[in-house]
């Protein structure tokens, strides 16, 4: 995605402009653009499927659906501004729950630029519940945790297992260590202070993990 669809759908996630804006200004732009000619028949028809699930979408809500939605305040704009954000394929229920729960479109973009690009609607109400956004994710992803999963991250946070804790700890020898070993560090209260002094006498040992019966 070039940085200027990119600012447009933010600008659509942030409620800035409404979708025929958005649209608007996505065809300005691939007008503009020397490449557009030249897009494959295929990827434009893609486009237009997803346009036309969209539509369907909205045209094929029951009765139900709709007093459900109107019930829970889920409005035509958050429901956009969420595809916009990448999310697409929700179910009535999943976006009610992703309102309900405070789970906003930006929350969604900003995650989806750290490469959570499959995030399901629990996985972000998980996320969001816990206190874990993307500033958080992309501090543990450099500190050297770049694959921890949510639920691994959501751990880490809970437990007080921060960005600087790993990278003290990294600099000390621990560079191998899962999730579940640095929660079990934090839980028992041992930081790279203490680490440090039980190394100070065998520093060939640093870093490494005592084998099972040691």
């Amino acid at each position: 995605m070039s940085e200027e669809r990119a600012q447009i759908l933010e600008m659509l996630v942030a409620g800035r402009v409404t979708v025929e804006q958005a649209d608007q200004l996505l065809q300005a732009l691939d007008a503009a653009s020397p490449a557009a000619p030249h897009e494959p028949a295929a990827q434009l028809g893609g486009q237009r499927r997803r346009d036309e699930r969209a539509d369907d979408f909205f045209a094929t809500l029951t009765p139900e659906q709709l007093i459900e939605l109107h019930d829970h305040d889920v409005s035509r704009a958050f429901i956009e501004q969420m595809r916009a954000a990448g999310l697409h394929g929700l179910s009535v229920d999943d976006l009610i729950d992703l309102y309900d729960h405070g789970v906003t479109p930006r929350f969604v973009l900003d995650l989806r630029k750290t490469g959570f690009t499959e995030l399901t609607s629990d996985d972000l109400v998980e996320l969001y519940d816990h206190g874990v956004d993307a500033a958080f994710v992309r501090e543990m992803q450099e500190a050297g945790l770049a694959a921890a999963t949510p639920d691994q991250l959501v751990e880490m946070y809970d437990h007080g297992v921060g960005a600087a804790f790993v990278r003290e700890m990294r600099d000390l020898g621990f560079t191998n260590l899962a999730p579940s070993e640095w929660v079990e560090l934090r839980n028992h209260g041992v930081d790279s202070d203490f680490a440090r002094e039980m190394h100070s006498q065998y520093p060939t040992r640093q870093g490494r993990r005592d084998e099972p019966g040691e």
